[in-house]
């Protein structure tokens, strides 16, 4: 993952965890985790993660595993380039790198805030 944060919690592969997730900072999952996640931070899907959520509300998601659910990002969302994402998309800035599959629908105008000469979507290859 590129410029990958520093990470505060982590939820190990070979981990199962289900309910409602509250954390601050960055938090990195690569075991399965199903409920919702509420935070202020950064949330950071590992290659083998799973996620099953009706809501991910976050201020960053960068995504390399398997999410199934609506992401919803202050700040942006990263689709790295073994992501699987199956479901919708709420941010200002969505980056898709070459590989990552989603299949969704990204709402991003009520969201908006970057100045009108900026890029909303970048696609990394």
């Amino acid at each position: 993952m590129k410029n990958a944060p520093q990470i505060d919690g982590f939820i190990g592969a070979g981990v199962v965890l289900s309910g409602r997730l509250v954390f601050e900072g960055t938090l990195r999952i690569d075991g399965k985790f199903q409920g919702e996640i509420d935070s202020s931070g950064t949330l950071v899907v590992g290659e083998g993660a799973f996620i099953d959520s009706m809501s991910i509300n976050v201020d960053i998601a960068l995504i390399s595993g398997e999410v199934r659910g609506v992401v919803e990002a202050k700040t942006k969302v990263e689709l790295h380039s073994r992501s699987r994402v199956y479901g919708d998309i709420k941010t200002p800035v969505l980056v898709v790198y070459k590989g990552a599959f989603f299949e969704g629908y990204c709402e991003m105008s009520k969201y908006r805030q970057t100045p009108s000469n900026q890029v909303a979507i970048e696609i990394e290859g």
